[in-house]
């Protein structure tokens, strides 16, 4: 039962500022509440004298207004209607105005109970935020004012008045710390929730990577041992004369010689699950040393680099082996255009995300390898292994990112990395460079 009720009045902490139907919720919850023990004031302030039976009517008049207020919000809710964030400033608003109202009637600044209006600078600073936090922080400055200025003050009240040069600031500063002090809190709190999300999601990516690597080093050392006894039969039997020139014997080593150029491939992905680290990095200066490396062994080939120039483009990743990844890239552009048109690799910044991009001037990406996108020892070559792009993919969804395959302008195929950015502070190392 407890429980229950603890659940049913819990903050909507985990909610997403985006969506105010969580929030809203649980403002009608909490007027409900506040509704009650605002007709219990009633018995309580006639007992003590600081309600006057006269004024009892518009007290309850009040309480009905605000009490319909929270049916009609309670009902939108109820039919799933979409309403907007400004509702919350809206509701909050109405909380102030009915309780400004009440307090006004039954002493104003001189109520015992006016630092219960305190209690809404708190709530705006939680689900407020910008623009409308300042606005609420005013519209409560001015009910303040208002309840000083204009209240009816019950004759039991009157001889323990204190002064209203000392009364009337305290409770502007207050209200006004309050909203500062739960303001900041409640940012400290998202700042910490969002770098806890960072912080698994970092960890998700690590275990991605690792499990792509076991699975690469397990296949190639559970394989290594037997097709090695395999090659080595083949070459005895081809020791003897007669099966020297068998054109089975001969596409066996073919194949088998097949079979070791994707263990090769494998066991070099730099997939390894004990050499992986995700470091933040600068990928535009990534890019450009694997492009200047790539070009001193392919020579006939030009291959261009370029950037926005718009600073350092950084995102979250483990350096080597997305060198590797781009390096698949670079190779596979440079085989789907056997005239050596050229391949340009650039880096774009897309909001949040770093865009690296690879493209060539050859006929585009087959069909085959659009629709199996993902999987592995999928090629349109003659003497492809199907390896390269599916390793770019497999590190891409560890990393988080994504890659798209797109037809370039102008004819040509286009290989689209999109990383999540990140920003931080610039390194020691780029500040020298």
């Amino acid at each position: 039962m407890w429980d229950s009720l603890r659940s049913f009045f819990a903050p909507p902490i985990a909610a997403d500022p985006a969506q105010s139907t969580t929030q809203l919720t649980w403002i009608v919850r909490l007027r409900w509440l506040a509704l009650g023990a605002q007709i219990l004031s009633i018995f309580f302030g006639l007992e003590f004298d600081v309600l006057e039976p006269s004024l009892v009517p518009a007290f309850l008049g009040v309480i009905g207004l605000l009490a319909s207020f929270n049916v009609a919000t309670w009902f939108a809710l109820r039919q799933g209607w979409e309403l907007p964030r400004s509702q919350i400033l809206l509701q909050l608003a109405a909380d102030i105005a009915a309780l400004s109202t009440l307090i006004a009637l039954t002493g104003g600044a001189w109520n015992p109970l006016v630092p219960i209006l305190f209690v809404h600078s708190v709530l705006g600073a939680m689900l407020l935020d910008g623009r409308s936090g300042l606005i609420f922080v005013g519209l409560l400055i001015v009910c303040l004012g208002l309840i000083q200025a204009n209240s009816h003050i019950p004759p039991r009240l009157e001889p323990s008045l204190l002064p209203a040069q000392i009364l009337f600031p305290a409770q502007y500063l207050i209200a006004v710390v309050f909203f500062i002090l739960t303001a900041w809190l409640s940012r400290t709190l998202v700042a910490l929730q969002h770098h806890a999300s960072l912080s698994r999601d970092r960890q998700i990516r690590i275990d991605r990577l690792r499990a792509v690597g076991a699975l690469a080093a397990g296949l190639s050392h559970e394989l290594a041992t037997p097709l090695n006894t395999v090659q080595l039969r083949l070459a005895r039997l081809a020791r003897v004369p007669e099966l020297n020139e068998s054109s089975d014997l001969k596409t066996a080593r073919e194949e088998l010689e097949r079979c070791g150029e994707v263990l090769r491939h494998m066991a070099g992905s730099q997939l390894d699950p004990e050499r992986l680290s995700l470091e933040v990095v600068d990928v535009a200066h990534l890019a450009r040393q694997v492009c200047s490396s790539v070009s001193k062994v392919n020579e006939e080939v030009p291959i261009t680099f370029t950037w926005d120039g718009r600073g350092p483009r950084r995102a979250l990743l483990p350096s080597v082996a997305f060198s590797q990844a781009l390096i698949n890239l670079i190779e596979n552009a440079i085989e789907s255009d056997p005239g050596g048109g050229g391949v340009d690799v650039s880096v774009q910044g897309a909001g949040d995300h770093v865009d690296l991009v690879v493209s060539d001037r050859g006929n585009g990406w087959p069909a085959l390898v659009r629709q199996h996108l993902g999987e592995p020892f999928v090629t349109t070559k003659e003497r492809g292994v199907g390896l390269g792009l599916y390793y770019v993919h497999s590190l891409s969804e560890a990393i988080g990112a994504s890659l798209i395959l797109e037809d370039r302008h102008g004819g040509g195929a286009m290989a689209r990395v999109s990383l999540p950015a990140v920003v931080t502070a610039p390194s020691s190392a780029e500040l020298e460079s």
